[in-house]
């Protein structure tokens, strides 16, 4: 064992593998003891090492976002490379244009959307909508807190958040589950690995999530509102155009994507932890000011997002290890998480843990998410209100399912229900 904590060797790691979709922490520390970068045979350059990959991050001229082999925009096709199917590139001819834009783009380009949405999702803009967001959160405690039971996840962590981004965009809540079910179709068409059948569900939610969209929008372009996506339409930062409606479609696509499926497993990542230490459950119920830590801390220790993609487009070196042009390269944000040399004892979830460098749940550099201020106030609100007004919660074990959600990209649990006393 002395040894390989001085080998430098670069580790193998398969990231489909069930095992580690199961539990990827195993992996991120075996790549730590071997200067945090590896290679997945089938994808491309892992870094999981904390400093390589802020530099990496930084680095947005050699490590692009803008991942397909063509450039031509995102197409949630799935991060394999075979070429899209005849078949599903006719389901896409009927989409409405888009080009790389936030989540795709690199520096200038991402640079002016990001300043066209900042006005839209700023921690002030953010801040206002606290009453809403905890109003809606009440609601959904209301609908089961009677029944001394509830199945966390559909009826409490999936509609929370996106009942609060239907309401930012400006939609009806009544359309929720299909946005959800978007959502989650288009989200794996960003970070997993996709079958032809899977490629043409994709396909076939993009074409009718533009055509939900691309009316509204031209509607606010005509009469703006006071809402989330009115502003997106039509502000001009620095005399910078309004975004173009083939910038705007992918990146209503990523808020609701963002803006949905993360906080939901973090909101249910996090209640496992507190499960397992009815201590701190204890002393978050006494003291909920300290909930923002907790909150901080599981998105350090069991983030749900484990890692983001980009490509290089020059030859480069990190670590001893040889990246080529074209490579696919992900950054492992969760391995970062879990650096010894920054987060000492990473396996421990410590809320008073002293964080010197800010973990990388939210991702790091210029792509930190946009959209975290809000994910932070959902999951406290959601976390106040829960204990607020819950008593001695319990997992259902007979009734939960604690397998992960079968991508190595995306983290959470497939079922948690929970027994409780209304208090």
């Amino acid at each position: 064992r002395g040894d390989s904590m001085t080998d430098k060797t670069p580790k193998d790691i398969n990231l489909s593998d069930p095992q580690h979709i199961e539990c990827p922490y195993h992996a991120y520390q075996a790549l730590h003891q071997t200067g945090g970068v590896g290679r997945d045979p089938d994808i491309g350059v892992v870094v999981a090492g904390y400093d390589t990959l802020a530099a990496l991050a930084r680095n947005t001229e050699v490590y692009s976002s803008s991942i397909t082999e063509d450039g031509h925009g995102p197409r949630h096709m799935g991060i394999n490379p075979e070429p899209v199917q005849d078949d599903v590139e006719e389901i896409l001819s009927h989409a409405h244009p888009i080009v790389n834009a936030l989540f795709t783009a690199d520096p200038p380009v991402h640079t002016r959307h990001r300043k066209l949405i900042a006005k839209a999702l700023s921690p002030r803009s953010v801040r206002a909508l606290e009453p809403q967001i905890r109003a809606i959160t009440n609601d959904l405690i209301d609908a089961f807190i009677t029944r001394g039971s509830v199945d966390l996840l559909p009826e409490f962590a999936v509609p929370l958040p996106v009942t609060v981004i239907a309401d930012i965009l400006g939609v009806d809540r009544a359309d929720i589950w299909t946005f959800k079910h978007w959502g989650d179709l288009m989200i794996s068409g960003n970070i997993d690995m996709l079958s032809h059948e899977r490629r043409r569900e994709v396909a076939k939610a993009v074409v009718e999530l533009h055509e939900y969209f691309v009316p509204r929008i031209e509607e606010r372009r005509q009469n703006p509102t006071d809402d989330l996506l009115s502003i997106m339409i039509n502000t001009e930062v620095d005399g910078e155009p309004p975004l173009t409606t083939a910038e705007l479609l992918p990146i209503i696509d990523q808020i609701l994507l963002a803006g949905h499926e993360t906080t939901t497993n973090l909101i249910a990542n996090a209640m496992l932890v507190l499960l397992n230490d009815p201590d701190l459950m204890r002393r978050l119920r006494d003291n909920p000011s300290d909930i923002p830590a907790m909150v901080e801390e599981a998105l350090r220790w069991d983030p749900p997002i484990q890692c983001t993609f980009r490509r290089a487009t020059r030859g480069d070196t990190l670590e001893g290890m040889e990246v080529a042009e074209g490579d696919m390269v992900v950054p492992l944000w969760a391995g970062a998480n879990w650096d010894p040399a920054v987060f000492a004892h990473p396996e421990r979830f410590d809320i008073d843990r002293s964080m010197a460098k800010p973990h990388m749940g939210f991702g790091f550099g210029p792509h930190f998410c946009a959209g975290a201020e809000l994910a932070r106030i959902e999951t406290r609100i959601a976390f106040e209100e829960l204990l607020g007004r819950l008593g001695e919660i319990t997992l259902n074990e007979d009734e939960s399912d604690l397998s992960h959600l079968p991508s190595f990209a995306s983290h959470g649990y497939r079922r948690v229900s929970l027994n409780f006393v209304a208090r």
